[in-house]
């Protein structure tokens, strides 16, 4: 179906929960419910972004118009772009539109990375959100931010392999 990096994205998140399957036919063009699912899944397997949504956003169900579905997305990039250092490809209106599902997989992929990395979300999550950093950080702010920059350079260093990885496979596709 494509260049859309389905396989990949499976392939990541069938390591962390066994529902929401992690099927082709849905990652190719990726509906909310199963989008949020995923979000949802990754969230209560591995406790990234969590607080980042209320108990409705929680319930995909409650959530019926285009415009908490954007909002949903949205948030989620955010926190991702936050946590990764850079902006993500990705426009909540065409995931939602169902367009542009090669872009939803990179960005589900991110997500992954970001959730897997060891490093705390909830700083991004309350920067997302509008909430004022937590008090009493003391000394251990400082110890925290350079554990944060280094983790954020690590995952800089892997996302940089991986493109150029995923760059090479595809020039080898192009060729064939």
């Amino acid at each position: 179906m494509g260049d859309i990096p389905w396989e990949e994205t499976a392939s990541m998140f069938s390591q962390l929960f066994e529902k929401p399957k992690m099927a082709e036919k849905l990652l190719c063009k990726p509906p909310f419910r199963y989008l949020h699912d995923i979000f949802t899944s990754t969230m209560g397997a591995t406790g990234y972004a969590q607080g980042l949504y209320n108990e409705q956003e929680l319930d995909a169900k409650a959530i019926t118009d285009k415009q908490g579905k954007v909002d949903f997305l949205a948030k989620m990039i955010a926190v991702t772009e936050l946590m990764i250092g850079e902006k993500i490809d990705a426009n909540p209106n065409k995931i939602v539109a169902g367009a542009e599902a090669d872009k939803t997989n990179i960005f589900l992929q991110y997500v992954f990375k970001a959730a897997t990395s060891g490093v705390d979300s909830t700083p991004a999550v309350r920067h997302v959100l509008g909430l004022p950093e937590e008090d009493g950080q003391g000394d251990d702010g400082a110890a925290e931010e350079e554990a944060r920059r280094q983790a954020e350079a690590e995952a800089e260093a892997q996302r940089k392999k991986e493109d150029k990885k995923r760059k090479k496979q595809e020039e080898d596709k192009r060729r064939k």
